[in-house]
């Protein structure tokens, strides 16, 4: 494998934190009051650089293309690698911020670039814009580097780390390429509250045992009454929690009485709803108002992630003011019988490794699966 070709959708994965449901068609200015209000900065940048980092630790010696500015060509220069080639792309950024058209030419300036992989960070989304640029016969692997908020296709790899151990034993041969599904939801029918998910079509993907992620499943028919009675039997007074987004979640809250969103964050105190599809800002101040929180998930089904797939608004902050004893994992025994290790990928890689281990996920009444909880991008 000679050459890369590398691009960053910068706008990934804001959506997240703000609680939109997602980043596309996201309005520039947000982009830019999300760079002043969030020190951690933009996802996909952070994503890209660990990718980066990585790929460069473990020896990469081939060229690599990316777009000029925050698509690519500015961490390219902050890694200072020398064998890298910075494209200028003809059409100019909006806002400074790239969008589906940038990311379409420079796809399909690929094969002239003489690449052998392209490798993008972003979401579904991104995906979905790649796919839809390309016709039939193309032919050349793409590998995903995880940033978006949902990310229910089967590209990408499970973390940046990953993805650049998973392109090097596809340049040592150990690697194999398959056609990979592409799915989206549509995110304003998430804001309402329905999950309409789409397959577009398939792309060749690079893929190795314990590196590639998988894709989000359809949903099953939900049997969780047993599990609501053991919610409420362990429920607390005068604590704060908080019950990340879900179909399963959505109808345990709707068989407590309490309301809810089906995608959305949000908060209960005392069985009463505090507040509603919370985004990271509004979930932090009420963990300082509250307190110490309990926090109920359910994993995202084909993709097995617990945190980091969808529930970006829960953060790091939020996440350590409960700590890994507060956290209750609730999948019905449809979603247990075919999980056995869950993903985190919180954005904190220290937190990643702190919320490893064993954990007693909730199946029914009185009823639990000992499940393990680990970090998406260590290679294994």
């Amino acid at each position: 494998m000679r050459r890369i070709c590398f691009l960053i959708n910068p706008v990934a994965g804001i959506g997240g934190p703000l609680g939109l449901k997602g980043s596309d068609s996201i309005d520039p200015k947000v982009v830019l009051a999300f760079i002043r209000n969030y020190r951690s900065g933009l996802p996909a940048l952070v994503r890209g650089l660990r990718f980066l980092e990585e790929l460069l630790r473990l020896g990469f010696e081939g060229s690599i293309v990316a777009p000029a500015g925050l698509m690519g060509g500015d961490l390219l220069k902050t890694v200072g690698y020398s064998r890298s080639e910075i494209v200028e792309l003809r059409k100019p950024f909006i806002g400074g911020i790239s969008t589906r058209e940038h990311t379409v030419e420079f796809v399909m300036g690929a094969r002239r670039y003489g690449c052998d992989l392209i490798v993008f960070v972003g979401g579904d989304g991104t995906a979905r814009d790649i796919y839809l640029s390309v016709d039939s016969s193309y032919d050349i692997p793409v590998l995903g580097i995880p940033a978006g908020v949902k990310v229910y296709s089967g590209v990408f790899a499970l973390g940046a780390e990953g993805g650049a151990h998973l392109v090097i034993l596809y340049r040592d041969g150990y690697a194999r390429v398959e056609m990979r599904p592409i799915i989206d939801a549509n995110e304003e029918d998430l804001r309402r509250g329905v999950l309409n998910i789409k397959k577009y079509g398939e792309l060749p993907t690079i893929v190795a045992k314990n590196l590639i992620q998988g894709s989000k499943e359809p949903g099953y028919e939900y049997d969780v009454e047993g599990i609501a009675r053991y919610i409420s039997e362990m429920m607390k007074r005068d604590r704060l929690y908080i019950l990340g987004p879900g179909i399963t979640i959505y109808e345990i809250a709707k068989i407590l009485g309490i309301d809810k969103t089906p995608f959305g964050v949000d908060a209960i105190y005392n069985g009463k709803t505090v507040e509603r599809d919370l985004n990271s800002e509004s979930l932090e101040k009420l963990v300082e108002i509250y307190g110490e929180p309990s926090i109920i998930l359910s994993p995202i089904g084909g993709t097995g992630f617990l945190l980091g797939r969808g529930n970006q608004q829960i953060t790091p902050k939020v996440i350590r003011a409960a700590g890994r004893k507060n956290i209750i994992i609730v999948m019905t025994p449809e979603k247990a019988s075919r999980i056995n290790i869950l993903f985190v990928d919180t954005g904190d890689k220290d937190l990643d490794q702190e919320l490893e281990g064993y954990y007693r996920a909730i199946t029914g009444y009185r009823e639990e699966k000992i499940i393990a909880v680990k970090a998406s991008w260590k290679h294994t």
